[in-house]
């Protein structure tokens, strides 16, 4: 097939999602596929030297004027572009399949403010994000995105995105395909495990056996950091199992610090910072635990199941759906659920029942491959393509990827 894949910027040491375009792109080409990418910058060698690259004009002083600079640009390039398939993920619209991997903006937007248990601070929260500009953007291109004349396709990275889909965009469902994300389980493989847990372990502080839990993510708020603080806490009485947490990412760590040396946990706490590898982290750990307010379909949750690490994560966090609550990990009612989290930590503290746990949890994220992912959103291409008919070559692109 000729397909077109429409993203701002390819660099995948910026991110996931760029990391996902390029895997997308290599796994397209292997398959025989044609894949020209319409984007306004990419990495030098990033991308299959088979991928054909058309440059996309992004002009603006603002991050804000560039968005909606190729947003606009970009459709203007597709608009009657002869393709069996034009697939966009974010912030862009003239596109025959969508692929909103982090969700929908409303979605996103109602989940955050659960943060807040007070409703006046909800409310003040979700205003103050209504009256940013920033916000229309977003939404003035959603709702070409999902406009009911355009009858696009959309792949929801799980059935929480399909939701809210539904729910604050009004696409017909028979239009929403769920395929959840994927991973490369052997890029999270390690060579000699047991030295690279051993000397990790001594660099950052940790006894051999001592009980290590990891929680990894840049919005610490977002992703549950209090509430897993306080769950640490609630348990931690005579008698316990200590547990140890390592917190991975570049957040900003000083309320958090405050809060665990407030409730008695601070020594169990160590703030890693952002770190380039994380694999040490995941192969340092016996288990991982992100009890987010909202994740479309986590990557990180995907990674640390292919390490073994049984995972504590909540029914906010798409990458949940995989799980079968108490055999690979737990999956909570919700982020701030404390007893329930209390309870998954303590579970976590019996050796046998941890690693049962363990290997299920292998299993299963072994399973969630990109060649699985990549099979499931060419069927949905396949049917734009059919419903297209026979389709000529697309014109020649300004560029080639270097």
């Amino acid at each position: 097939m000729r397909l077109a894949l429409n993203f701002p910027s390819v660099d995948p040491t910026r991110g996931g999602a760029e990391t996902y375009i390029v895997d997308l792109c290599r796994s397209l080409v292997r398959r025989g596929h044609q894949v020209d990418l319409y984007a306004s910058s990419w990495a030098e060698g990033a991308l299959p030297a088979e991928v054909r690259c058309v440059e996309v004009a992004a002009e603006g002083s603002t991050r804000l004027r560039r968005m909606v600079a190729f947003a606009e640009n970009s459709a203007r390039a597709l608009k009657g572009a002869d393709y069996d398939c034009t697939i966009g993920f974010i912030n862009t619209y003239e596109h025959d399949v969508i692929i909103p991997q982090g969700g929908v903006h409303r979605g996103s937007l109602w989940a955050n403010s659960m943060r807040f248990g007070n409703p006046l601070v909800r409310r003040l929260y979700v205003l103050g994000k209504v009256i940013n500009p920033k916000y229309w953007a977003y939404r003035a291109i959603e709702r070409r995105q999902y406009a009911a004349e355009r009858r696009a396709r959309v792949i929801a990275v799980s059935h929480m995105v399909r939701r809210h889909i539904e729910r604050f965009e009004g696409v017909d469902p028979s239009l929403i395909h769920v395929v959840p994300n994927a991973i490369d389980p052997d890029r999270v493989r390690v060579e000699r495990p047991g030295a690279v847990r051993c000397a990790f372990r001594n660099r950052v502080g940790l006894a051999p056996d001592d009980l290590v839990g990891l929680f990894v993510g840049h919005n610490y708020a977002l992703k549950g950091l209090e509430p897993l603080i306080r769950s640490l806490a609630a348990r931690n009485v005579a008698g316990a199992r200590p547990i140890h947490l390592l917190v991975c990412g570049g957040g900003k760590p000083a309320r958090f610090r405050r809060l665990a040396e407030r409730l008695g946990v601070g020594p169990l706490i160590h703030f890693l910072g952002f770190h380039d590898d994380v694999r040490e982290c995941y192969w340092s750990s016996d288990f991982f635990v992100s009890p987010s307010y909202y994740d479309p379909c986590s990557l990180v949750v995907m990674e640390a199941l292919a390490c073994g690490l049984p995972v504590i994560t909540s029914s906010r966090n798409g990458a949940g759906e995989l799980m079968t609550d108490g055999k690979q990990g737990y999956v909570l009612s919700a982020p701030d659920a404390i007893d329930e989290l209390a309870a998954a930590l303590d579970k976590m503290t019996d050796d046998d029942r941890r690693a049962r746990m363990a290997a299920r949890a292998e299993k299963l994220g072994r399973e969630q491959t990109f060649d699985r992912h990549v099979a499931a959103l060419l069927r949905v291409f396949e049917e734009v393509a059919a419903s297209k008919g026979r389709s000529r070559e697309p014109s020649e692109p300004v560029a080639r990827c270097a």
